[in-house]
Parts: structure tokens; sequence; C-alpha cells
């Protein structure tokens, strides 16, 4: 088997890419890494763990760890441009080392397309799903020395072949251990928060549940987790909640779970528990149902609003009809609407997400899209949004298929997902052949705007410096107001000034390193 030749040292280095968007609350601690580290902390391995996005040293760092050859170098990635940087970090790696330090890749592209992702000369085995088991597991396989193919859950390289070993079931939630919160510099991930004003010290604190039940043909956390949504018990979850609230005494959290409010006791108690114990909170979830919000009794919102929770993330998607039901959502349009005066009687704010350039869809559509943003902000003036952005076909989601029978010709190397961007202009029809080039301009002029009118804002805002935040915001405010204007108005037609934007946003967050991949 590879490998053999492995010193019994049992340090791991985990590397955490830039995404390409890493500005003031956008950056969350690693999560992903730390859950990988907490059971090999608890067997005893040393671990290390280098962020791109808070370390401008990270170069450095990951060549002096590797001096130690340790058992293995782990690399996490999304789908497109993280997986650039997360390259970065592989060619460091095999410049330094060469291949004596295995390189494990994980996360959400190379669970999708594991089989793809090992073909990489970058990439030595996947972990496939989720990898707090399987990867302690590897680890104990590569540093003594015996066969892979008794790890479930990876793909890996066995010479010319490749091997795929079985999936791994899911894991218990509640078997979890306590995040590791001592390998990382924890006050580089506390910020201002996006949409919960007046507050300074806020963190994502993880998750207290993970899974989704519903099929949204967008999103590929239902597939990659098997439409199975596994809770934590309200005791547990308090314990994720509460212990770095007063651990690094912050003000206000965010919790990443995909769906946070599907159980109406299991909320109760969470929002009971944060007002029992006395500490003064602000927060909120990834993402809420229109559906689910619309069923929760007024009893329900009153406790959760009383427990801190005032913002919560609505996931509206489209104006369209027919587009919902394309996508499989649930929701029709006036479920949405009706959740945002729901939400407007409770004191609540919420938070929309919206998205275009799904196939089939026609400008028609997107005007209805458009349209519902305008209302809904105008019967509710607190509302808030992210961006409207533009449909990405992702691997294992379910309108994955419907999209290559429109012409879609997914990247077939690891290396050509670099600029899988969900929110950039779609210059050569690559991501959305089924409309023309003019109407994919219109489609990234939308983007850009709704992310100027909207997002850039409380982008800004999260900014911690107070000089830096104030210049921006100077002058960010007036553009902002420009292109919320213009978007109402729907006249994308004509926005030379986004070609400016453009540039600059991709020459801030988008470059790349001079030596890492072209």
């Amino acid at each position: 088997m590879p490998f053999s030749h492995l010193s019994t040292d049992a340090d791991v280095i985990l590397v955490y890419p830039r995404t390409g968007v890493d500005l003031g609350a956008t950056i969350a601690p690693p999560h992903g890494l730390l859950s990988l580290a907490a059971p090999l902390l608890h067997k005893g391995y040393k671990v290390r763990i280098i962020d791109q996005r808070v370390d401008p040293l990270w170069r450095a760092h990951l060549t002096d760890a590797l001096q130690k050859r340790p058992v293995c170098v782990g690399i996490s990635t999304m789908t497109g441009t993280q997986i650039a940087f997360a390259l970065e970090a592989a060619k460091l790696v095999r410049e330094t080392v060469g291949g004596k330090v295995p390189l494990v890749w994980g996360g959400a592209h190379p669970s999708s397309l594991p089989e793809q992702t090992v073909e990489s000369e970058y990439v030595d085995i996947v972990c496939s799903g989720e990898g707090d088991i399987t990867f302690v597991e590897l680890v104990d396989a590569l540093a003594g020395h015996k066969p892979l193919n008794g790890v479930s859950g990876i793909v890996f390289k066995d010479g010319g072949a490749v091997v795929t070993t079985p999936a791994r079931p899911l894991l218990d939630v509640e078997l979890l251990f306590p995040t590791p919160w001592e390998l990382i510099d924890v006050e580089k991930y506390i910020h201002r928060d996006f949409y919960l004003k007046n507050t300074y010290r806020s963190m994502d604190i993880g998750q207290t549940s993970r899974g989704c039940p519903f099929l949204c043909g967008f999103c590929s956390s239902a597939s990659l987790r098997q439409r199975r949504w596994r809770a934590m018990s309200i005791e547990k979850s308090l314990e994720v909640i509460l212990e770095p609230v007063k651990r690094f005494k912050l003000d206000s959290i965010w919790i990443r779970d995909d769906e946070f409010y599907i159980s109406p006791e299991r909320v109760h108690g969470i929002c009971e528990g944060i007002i029992n114990s006395g500490i003064k909170l602000r927060w909120y979830s990834s993402g809420t149902r229109v559906d689910v919000f619309n069923r929760s009794s007024s009893g329900l919102l009153e406790i959760i609003k009383r427990s801190g929770a005032d913002t919560l993330k609505l996931g509206a998607e489209s104006g369209s009809d027919r587009i919902l039901k394309l996508m499989n959502k649930g929701i029709c349009r006036a479920d949405t609407l009706k959740a945002n005066l729901k939400a407007r009687d409770h004191g609540i704010i919420p938070v929309y997400a919206l998205i275009i350039g799904f196939p089939t869809e026609t400008f028609e559509d997107i005007h209805q899209t458009i349209g519902l943003f305008v209302q809904l902000k105008r019967e509710n003036p607190r509302a808030q949004f992210e961006l409207i952005g533009a449909y990405t076909a992702l691997p294992k989601t379910p309108l994955y298929d419907l999209a290559i029978e429109h012409g879609l010709k997914p990247p077939q190397r690891l290396e050509d997902w670099v600029d899988w961007l969900s929110d950039d202009y779609d210059l050569t029809g690559q991501k959305l052949p089924w409309f023309t080039a003019r109407q994919r301009e219109y489609i990234g002029n939308i983007t850009y705007m709704s992310l100027l009118a909207n997002a850039s804002g409380n982008a800004v805002n999260s900014i911690g410096d107070h000089f830096l935040r104030n210049l921006l915001k100077f002058f960010i405010t007036p553009v902002s107001h420009f292109e919320r204007f213009k978007l109402i108005r729907r006249w994308y037609q004509w926005a030379p000034e986004m070609q400016v934007i453009r540039r600059v946003r991709q020459a801030v967050f988008y470059k790349k390193e001079s030596s890492g991949p072209a």
C-alpha cells in the first residue's frame, strides 16, 4: 500500500484555504477542521491548523510545520475559488517534501466528486462525506502503515488504480467532542456582525444539528447528508452555544445549522435555556424556511425573540412560482410575502436570499424576483437582503442533471473548477449556457447591483477597524443608494460601472499569489 515509508510521528496539519471573499464577519472559524481535530486530540495526536484567511505568513508556517514530517496534510475546500487557494497549499507541500507526506482532501467539493478530485497530482486521498470518524481512522492507518482499504469513506490512489472504499454511515451528533478552540486564535474570528446592529463581539460558534430533510434543487446539503436531519439534544446544544459565549465574552453569535427551526419543541427548549442562563445575547442561524416560519406559533416567536434572535435569515429564493416549483422549494411567492408581514408584526428582522439564472428561467421570471425584492422592502422597511445571486450548478444537487440537459459542460479536472463562481459574470457561457451572452451580462449586472445595494454595506459595517470602516462607508453608501435605485427600476441593461467594480472586486478578493496556480 502507498505511504508505508511514513514516520510514526503523529502530527497532523490541517489547512483551510482562502475563499475569495474574506472580509470582516465573512471570516468564520474553520469549523470543519476543528471538528476533524477534536477526535485526533482525544487520541493523543498533535494537530496544527493553518488558516490562509487570517495568517498572512501561512506559507512560512506550513513550510516550517512540514519539516516534522507529519502523518498527512488535510485540506478542506468548497467548489470554486477556494480550490485555487487549496491548490496553492498542496503545491507548496509537494515542493517542500515531495510525495513523502500524503495530501488528504475533504469538504463539499471533494465529497461531491471524489474520484475526479483524487485524479489530480496534488491529491492522494479524499475523505468523502463527514470526516470526523473517517479522518481519525485514516490517520491511524497512515501512522501505523496499515492498508487504507480498511478505512470506510475514502477514495485513494493505489499505484495506477483509484480505490473507493464503502461509504461511511452518518454519525451520531450527540457524540461529537467539544470544539478545540485552543487550536486557533479565536480573536481573529470575532467581528462586528453583518445584521445584528450595535454588536461588537460576534462569532460563528458552529452547529447544533447537521443535515436537511428538504430537497431544494440548487443545494447539495441534502444529497451529501442523505436528507437526514440530526440534532443535538437541548442540553448539548446549550453547551455548544453558551460555552464560547462565556469563554470569549461574545455579545452575539451565528449558529450555522442548515435547519435550526425544524423542531419547535427543541427550539423552545434552547431559547428557554439561553434566557435562563442570564446571558444577554443576540443571535441568528444560517437559514429558516419560509413555510416553517409561517407555521410557528406566536408563543414560539416570542420566546425566540426574547432569547435574542430578533433577526432571521429566510430562504425566499425566487419571486416566480414556476421557478420555485422547478427548484422543488415547497413554497410559493405568497408564502414569502406572508412571512414578511408576520416578521414585521412580531418585530423580527427578516434577511432574504434570492437566486436567478436557473435552466428555463426567463427574464419575466427574473423580473418577478426583482419585484419580490421591491415588495418585501416596501411592506417591511426593516427587511434585509443578501444578494440576488446567479445560479451555479453544483455536483450532487437535484438540478445538476437538468443543467447538463440544457447545455452545461462541467469541468473534467479539479483544477478547472477554480472559476466556478456563483456571483460573477459568466463571460464564456460555461455555467449558464441556456442564456445568450447579452443575457448573461444582464444577470451579472443584476447580481453586482444587488450586492452593492444590500450586502456591501453590511459587510463594511462588520469591519473592526474604525477608520477603515468609516472610510469605506463614505465611498460605499452613495454607490449603494445609486445601485438600489437602478435595481428597483430594472435598469440593468446599461451598467458600464459594473465592469469597473467587477475588476476591483477581482483584484482585491480573488487575487492569487504568484506561486499559485494560474
